[in-house]
């Protein structure tokens, strides 16, 4: 029963670390978005 529960503990602490990976290439990806959407924006101006 122990080992159950340390597999338990140690599956939900993976799970905290891949969430929190695709909140970093999220984070990173972000900033590109806004700047893409920013310069669609800002094309028709142009015309």
């Amino acid at each position: 029963k122990a080992n159950v529960v340390a597999d338990a503990l140690s599956t939900k602490e993976q799970e905290p670390l891949r969430v929190q990976a695709l909140v970093m290439t999220i984070g990173l990806d972000l900033p590109k978005q806004i700047l893409n959407a920013q310069t669609e924006v800002r094309k028709p101006e142009k015309h």
